[in-house]
């Protein structure tokens, strides 16, 4: 009996394979969503400043939390774009959005702040475990000089880095050569600026990844911006359609996905692999690292 039970048990293991994951959860801190056209967000959050959630409070968690259905303003599309671009680069993954932009009775954006985005790290920093969550995708932000931030923010991007999370925030598109968008600025997030491939104009022209890679010029960029990827890609809108966009908000939702298919047991390591692959682009004022996307 003994015998049998040992035969049986490593039959069990032969059949699972040994190179099985879970599957990865991309965390984007951005506006609301139209949750009806993605099959793969597999929980919501909202955390806003100056106005309510769908239960009536200034937090949600859960089915309808992030959910805005379809929306015309630009601000309010956003992060629709950014999961679409995700999951073009790694449809494999899973996707938490966490919306931190309220909604006027009128259909606008609210404001919103930065501590907002230290509210929805601080979410990521006590949920990132159960559910496998690897990267936080921030396109949102400004420029604030000497790359202030709400306190503890620093704290949180860097107790996620000691756990494996990588935090990936865009650059911004004030063409800033010396200061990036907080929470970009801060060391251990990873910074994404934007390149135009071929064209620099913001007509629909298609990326050409064989062209030269050329750091746009709305791009903010210095020496500290970690990667530089294709802004110019046609993105989802809440009510289904395509629209053609450009900015470092692509870029970052790019590399989102793009971090994913290469993460490695650390986040350095993960960022060293990926400077591994990378080539330079550069403009007149900026030179970096150039990834070209899949």
């Amino acid at each position: 009996m003994k015998k049998l039970l040992i035969v049986v048990a490593l039959l069990a293991s032969s059949l699972t394979p040994a190179h099985a994951q879970p599957t990865q959860t991309i965390a984007v801190i951005d506006s609301g969503v139209n949750t009806a056209l993605f099959t793969n967000i597999v929980t919501e959050v909202c955390i806003l400043e100056y106005s309510n959630c769908a239960n009536g409070k200034p937090f949600m968690e859960g089915k309808g939390a992030a959910d805005t259905g379809v929306r015309t303003n630009a601000a309010l599309n956003h992060a629709t774009g950014m999961i679409s671009i995700i999951n073009k680069v790694n449809p494999s993954v899973n996707i938490i959005p966490i919306r931190i932009i309220g909604i006027t009775d009128k259909g606008n954006p609210y404001i919103y702040s930065n501590n907002a985005v230290k509210l929805a790290l601080d979410w990521v920093v006590a949920n990132h475990a159960k559910y496998n969550i690897t990267v936080v995708s921030v396109s949102q932000g400004k420029v604030f000089a000497g790359c202030r931030v709400p306190d503890g923010t620093a704290n949180a991007v860097a107790t996620l880095k000691a756990n494996n999370v990588a935090v990936i925030g865009a650059t911004g598109n004030t063409s800033n050569r010396k200061e990036m968008d907080s929470i970009a600025c801060l060391p251990d997030v990873i910074s994404v600026g934007a390149t135009d491939n071929p064209d620099k104009g913001t007509s629909g022209i298609a990326y050409d990844p064989t062209a030269k890679p050329y750091i746009a010029r709305y791009s903010n960029g210095n020496a500290q911006t970690s990667f530089y990827l294709n802004a110019r890609m046609y993105v989802l809108q809440s009510n289904g359609t395509q629209k053609f966009t450009v900015g470092t908000s692509n870029s970052t939702a790019s590399l989102a996905g793009l971090w994913t298919l290469n993460r490695k047991s650390s986040v350095a390591e993960t960022q060293a692999t990926l400077n591994s692959l990378a080539t330079t682009a550069s403009n007149e004022l900026l030179t970096g690292k150039y990834l070209k996307l899949p």
